[in-house]
């Protein structure tokens, strides 16, 4: 559907746009018919901030099984806790997962294959930083690698096994996969032309709001390309945009902020900014309302939204078709090469 609003994205791409959403555009409330009771969901970042206000909301639809898949073990029992003294009566299990490292995302995979279905996932978990680092693991740059790399190869590795299980369990309705993107995407400025990689990888110059935008922008081309290779009829797969939200831990890594930091960005959030609330709420109408015309979409502002301009252009659908080309070398370098069936 996204890729039919190419009118649409001179407004969704503008300040204007950008501030009219964030201030004038609510939640649509969720459908009363909904209820996930018997169904198993995951999520990834689930400790805190959005993750776990998307898990809280889920579980009020009634969700009967809950996966938080965390980092710390520690944050994520507690948020767990939290969840079961709420919600007594719902299976919530705790399953380790570090998107900065290969290994323990297929590890994840590999557990995940143990569930009887999984119904729904949200890849919630994002990275910004203020300067440039090396992933240790991949000797890619850090926020690259978790917001793009990382996030595609459990993208791949989840929806074979969603639908797989699909399949095996003959459920009539596909299960749903959606991936948390950015609106911020639309500003990005990456040039089309030349290898993705070695630019995303270059630590001269770095920009914090650059490469967060850029990562955005490679993974809703990457996911648009996906969505083409697999029927909606298997599982229906999007990406999500919570807005610019308050109370998330996004980009708070500086260990100096400059002025722009310390009091610039605060007040430009509080005036604009979203609650968690409101920011998950995205989330989960991409999940249980959209339905197959969100297949391969922008999800933003509880409605479909237009794909950034450049994909709508021959140099744009060039760049994706060289991004699946450098992201299948990538990964098939680790042995994940029986994803990709083209």
């Amino acid at each position: 559907m996204s890729s039919k609003l190419e009118k649409d994205v001179a407004w969704e791409s503008s300040i204007l746009g950008i501030f009219y959403k964030q201030l004038f555009v609510h939640p649509k409330p969720i459908l009363s018919t909904i209820q996930l009771s018997g169904q198993t969901a995951i999520i990834t970042g689930a400790n805190s901030g959005l993750g776990f206000e998307a898990a809280r909301q889920l579980l009020h639809l009634g969700l009967s099984h809950l996966i938080m898949a965390v980092r710390s073990k520690i944050k994520g029992e507690a948020a767990a806790s939290k969840l079961r003294s709420e919600f007594p009566s719902t299976k919530i299990e705790v399953s380790i997962v570090n998107l900065s490292d290969y290994d323990s995302i297929t590890e994840f995979a590999k557990r995940c294959r143990d569930l009887e279905h999984i119904d729904f996932a949200i890849l919630n978990a994002a990275l910004q930083n203020s300067k440039f680092e090396k992933n240790d693991n991949t000797g890619h740059e850090s926020v690259f690698q978790t917001n793009y790399l990382s996030t595609t190869l459990l993208v791949l590795l989840l929806s074979s096994i969603m639908k797989e299980k699909k399949h095996r369990h003959g459920t009539r309705e596909p299960p749903v996969l959606t991936v948390v993107g950015s609106d911020t995407m639309y500003l990005s400025k990456f040039e089309a032309s030349g290898p993705v990689f070695p630019r995303m990888d270059n630590p001269a110059p770095y920009a914090k709001i650059k490469q967060y935008m850029d990562s955005k922008l490679l993974l809703m081309m990457f996911v648009a390309q996906l969505a083409d290779e697999i029927s909606p009829e298997d599982i229906i797969i999007n990406v999500s945009n919570p807005g610019l939200t308050a109370g998330t831990s996004l980009g708070k890594d500086d260990e100096k902020p400059g002025f722009m930091e310390r009091y610039i960005v605060p007040i430009f959030i509080h005036a604009l900014g979203r609650s968690t609330q409101v920011g998950a709420s995205n989330y989960i109408h991409a999940l249980v309302e959209e339905g197959r015309e969100s297949h391969g979409s922008f999800v933003s502002d509880w409605a479909i939204k237009p794909y950034p301009a450049l994909m709508y252009k021959k140099e744009g659908r060039n760049m994706i078709e060289r991004l699946w080309q450098e992201t299948t070398e990538e990964l098939k370098s680790i042995g994940v090469d029986t994803l990709f069936q083209r």
